[in-house]
């Protein structure tokens, strides 16, 4: 792949995961209040909270799939497993550890195959205390990303 467009897929990436996060911390906000059991959680507010854990599912996705890989090409690793993305973020210093993208990406299948719902109290109450987590490691990878495009202009 061209350099060219190694760069153009990363901005593309990007512009992307900021946009996504933009719609996961409209959600997050609309659920902040919520309890964690959803006991007695009205209609409307189920439907935030599959909004956000949708949304957060996305996000991980984007910033995984899109972003991780992005910056591999950018920075001439070759094309490998997910895994492999996973741990050159950590190499990077992106995330503390690959773990916690590793746990990120299964949440992320478990919302995915959820269909009845029967998970919905547990998966929400998971990605909203991991949120926080999440959110650190996009500033971490798109300030590094950034720096990468700085340096190659």
């Amino acid at each position: 792949m061209k350099r060219d467009q190694a760069r153009s897929l990363l901005e593309q990436a990007l512009a992307e995961l900021v946009s996504a996060r933009g719609h996961l911390d409209f959600s997050y906000r609309q659920i902040e209040g919520l309890p964690g059991s959803l006991a007695g959680a009205t209609e409307k507010q189920l439907e935030s909270v599959e909004a956000f854990t949708g949304r957060f599912a996305r996000s991980v996705d984007l910033l995984v799939n899109k972003v991780l890989r992005s910056l591999d090409r950018m920075e001439l690793y070759p094309e490998g497993t997910l895994l492999d993305s996973i741990h050159r973020a950590e190499k990077r210093g992106l995330v503390g550890g690959a773990d916690e993208l590793r746990e990120m990406k299964d949440v992320r299948n478990m919302i995915a195959h959820d269909y009845a719902g029967a998970k919905a109290a547990e998966i929400f109450v998971w990605c909203r205390e991991q949120k926080p987590v999440f959110d650190a490691i996009c500033e971490r990878a798109v300030a590094h990303a950034e720096q990468i495009l700085s340096a190659s202009s």
